[in-house]
């Protein structure tokens, strides 16, 4: 037998009994006289196996009777929640509680390790153009009259770019579809960088260090690599946190907001990553080569940047602290670069030229 309290399901009243199985019917009684109670065995619904709570039978009528946990006969209901019963079952053992912490803690930095990064780039190569587009407007509104002000070039040298810039990125094949916003930015100085949805925003003080045509292309090119891999995006939802995916993956269009609300803050203190940067790189090497540009005017660029501002070095020169032109990047561009004049040779050495 197995002690047990009656409820009758009419009253709060708790009644003490006796329970015990006689073959298909539970049968109880009061522990102090002869009355006494029975449910058909299948008519009677057992509660989920939660350690240190007690068992509830439920009855048919509304009644139920309550067992303690670890009074309750191991071969009752055996085939009844089966999950419940082997979590209760792990819970006992802090073998098993310890490896799920384990289990539990890996996966959370597999998680912001390899799946909010996955989830991020799934989502900013999936997004409708219409709500980048409209992404990117909200971002640029945020940083005019703010980080980015009128550009104070003349008119003529506007022209110049503007037209030097257009005939490029029509030239290269496969290129997103952008547009050239000169401003002037004293906060943030000599600086460059793609903006969702297709600006790519060039700052005076950048367009005023570059020495030549070919430097400001190398430099248009490899911010063309970023905007047509989605970088800027895909690295504020990788950065925005969980909450932000998750809400995009549901179909949560409103935190879009915050997505955008993060750019002009990554523009401000982040930087691409290592991955994305080879990536802009090798996308602006092959566009240079199409177009017959060395692809090395991207270094040289960079270079002349640093030779313009020596005192600023690490402090307004935002591009060259954003995009810092490592060893690796040197030797990725002299590489790409012996490429192309291995090419050019072969091309002059045809007969007929």
């Amino acid at each position: 037998m197995v002690p047990a309290i009656y409820f009758d399901g009419r009253s709060t009243h708790a009644t003490r009994v006796d329970a015990w199985r006689d073959e298909n019917v539970l049968r109880w009684r009061c522990a102090n006289d002869a009355q006494e109670w029975s449910a058909p065995w299948t008519a009677i619904e057992p509660s989920a196996r939660v350690t240190g709570v007690p068992f509830t039978l439920h009855l048919e009528d509304g009644a139920h009777l309550q067992i303690d946990h670890d009074a309750m006969p191991a071969d009752w209901f055996p085939r009844h929640h089966l999950i419940e019963r082997m979590v209760d079952w792990l819970e006992r053992r802090w073998m098993a509680a310890l490896a799920g912490i384990v289990v539990v803690v890996v996966s959370l930095l597999g998680l912001f390790e390899y799946g909010l990064p996955w989830a991020a780039d799934r989502i900013a190569t999936h997004m409708p153009a219409s709500v980048e587009n409209a992404m990117g407007k909200q971002s640029l509104a945020a940083l005019e009259g703010r980080l980015l002000m009128p550009t104070t070039l003349p008119s003529d040298r506007q022209s110049h770019l503007q037209s030097v810039f257009r005939h490029f990125v029509d030239g290269v094949q496969g290129a997103p579809n952008v547009r050239l916003g000169l401003y002037q930015a004293k906060a943030i100085g000599a600086n460059a960088f793609a903006l969702p949805g297709g600006t790519i925003v060039f700052t005076d003080e950048l367009a005023e260090a570059v020495p030549d045509d070919a430097a400001f292309i190398a430099v248009i090119a490899h911010e063309l690599g970023h905007q047509a891999g989605h970088h800027m995006l895909r690295q504020v939802l990788r950065s925005s946190g969980v909450f932000i995916v998750a809400g995009l993956l549901m179909g949560d269009v409103t935190s879009m907001g915050g997505v955008a609300a993060g750019i002009p803050m990554f523009l401000v203190d982040s930087h691409y990553s290592r991955g994305f940067e080879e990536n802009a790189d090798g996308f602006a090497f092959r566009a240079l080569a199409s177009q017959g540009i060395d692809p090395e005017a991207f270094v040289h660029a960079m270079q002349a940047l640093e030779r313009a501002y020596p005192e600023l070095k690490g402090q307004e020169l935002r591009y060259a602290a954003s995009h810092p032109l490592t060893a690796e990047r040197i030797a990725r561009a002299h590489a790409a670069s012996l490429q192309f004049q291995a090419a050019k040779a072969t091309v002059d050495a045809r007969p007929g030229r």
